[in-house]
């Protein structure tokens, strides 16, 4: 099966658009291709001004709010993409959130509220849109995981096990489909200065978006070495999706060393995580 990339005037869904990445993505695929999108979160009112931002850039945008873990949204996306464009090459999901915190302080209920989203929401969207991609012999799924999904820290045990969910099912994914046309990009990025980390409640002193904007020696390793803007991971993204055919993107420096070691020495990785427990 020959390698597709992007085309012109594509079509596609994007998650988890509101802002971030999503957002990021959203735009350049509107820049680059004139992209015809169907954008979903759950605030209305974020998704507008990025379906705003998608037209003023050259494409075309529908904003359907709701939340991905319910499954008939899944549905409604892609119906909705097939009824305005007529055509569906593209899905990405990017739709995720944290529930940080110690293992004793989580409940059930909180790992299924974070599975729900991280791993449900993008397993409903992969259903909804594999029998249009079998049929026609095309597509593309991007899926956003984290090196949350290679490296679980301590604190963060609920959602790095949804990220290591979905970095399975993509792998798993990639090798299973590839045979119909489809191609499946796992992403798994390190600290990406967004809204994430305010939205989880880190502190200042640990916030990696805040930590880039400070004037300081920390502020301008964080911005230059130590993350990404959400601006770059697009880029990457569609880099990798130009290529045709499947890839892993692990990004950013520590995101990448920190795979690398985990994977070398994982042993090594093991005992200096016993060393940083989370806050009792």
């Amino acid at each position: 099966m020959p390698k597709v990339g992007l085309k012109q005037g594509l079509a596609g869904i994007i998650t988890g658009a509101s802002s971030g990445i999503g957002r990021a993505l959203a735009v350049l695929l509107a820049r680059r291709y004139q992209a015809k999108l169907v954008v979903n979160a759950r605030n209305p009112n974020l998704l507008e001004e990025t379906a705003r931002r998608v037209r003023d850039a050259g494409g075309q945008a529908l904003a359907v709010a709701g939340d991905i873990s319910d499954r008939e949204l899944s549905e409604k996306l892609v119906q909705a993409c097939l009824g305005e464009y007529r055509q569906l090459d593209l899905l990405v999901n990017n739709a995720g959130l944290a529930k940080p915190g110690p293992l004793h302080k989580l409940t059930p209920d909180d790992w299924h509220f974070v599975f729900g989203v991280n791993f449900f929401g993008a397993l409903y969207a992969a259903y909804a849109v594999l029998p249009h991609f079998r049929e026609q012999g095309s597509g593309k799924i991007v899926n956003v995981a984290s090196v949350a999904g290679k490296l679980a820290l301590p604190g963060s045990v609920c959602y790095a096990a949804s990220k290591f969910a979905m970095v399975g099912m993509s792998e798993g994914m990639a090798a299973e489909l590839a045979a119909s046309g489809i191609d499946v990009i796992t992403v798994c990025p390190g600290w990406v200065r967004t809204e994430f980390f305010s939205n989880v409640r880190l502190p200042a002193e640990r916030n990696p978006t805040l930590i880039a904007e400070r004037k300081d020696l920390a502020g301008w390793l964080m911005k230059n070495f130590l993350s990404a803007s959400p601006e770059e991971v697009a880029g990457s993204i569609v880099n990798a999706c130009e290529k045709g055919g499947a890839h892993e993107l692990v990004l950013t420096a520590p995101g990448v060393m920190a795979e690398r070691l985990h994977a070398l020495c994982p042993s090594l990785v093991s005992g200096l995580l016993k060393r940083y427990p989370p806050e009792r």
